[in-house]
């Protein structure tokens, strides 16, 4: 099994973005913040020619469950989003709960990165 999962898309990144976003609100999850890696990179006096940005996402009461749950694994939290271009295309690409959560070994945890995980690929695959 891979970790992520991914796909291209013909939408310029920023759309993708406004898109995913307003998608996320509807099953109750934002975008806590997110990460331009060009412009991160270019601060730090490194060159990077492509567009990378990660969306940091979260549901609440999801996250907050997680944590009751086990506090180290808030380590894992929030879910990553990444939308990108790399060799001219431009990709959206989730890094998969349920692999994330496997490392914890706890059933209930297991359950709720499934549907996580469901919700958002609908999203992804709803805006490519």
């Amino acid at each position: 099994m891979t970790f992520n999962y991914a796909v291209k898309t013909q939408k310029n990144l920023d759309k993708v973005i406004e898109e995913i976003t307003e998608k996320l609100s509807e099953i109750k999850f934002g975008v806590l913040g997110i990460l331009d890696f060009k412009e991160i990179f270019a601060k730090k006096g490194v060159e990077y020619p492509h567009e990378y940005k990660l969306l940091e996402v979260c549901n609440p009461h999801a996250a907050k469950q997680v944590l009751d749950s086990d506090p180290n694994i808030g380590l894992l939290l929030p879910c990553s989003i990444a939308v990108f271009e790399k060799d001219g295309e431009n990709h959206i690409s989730l890094a998969k709960p349920t692999e994330l959560l496997s490392i914890a070994s706890n059933a209930e945890l297991e359950s709720m990165g499934r549907d996580i995980e469901s919700k958002l690929i609908k999203i992804i695959d709803s805006v490519k």
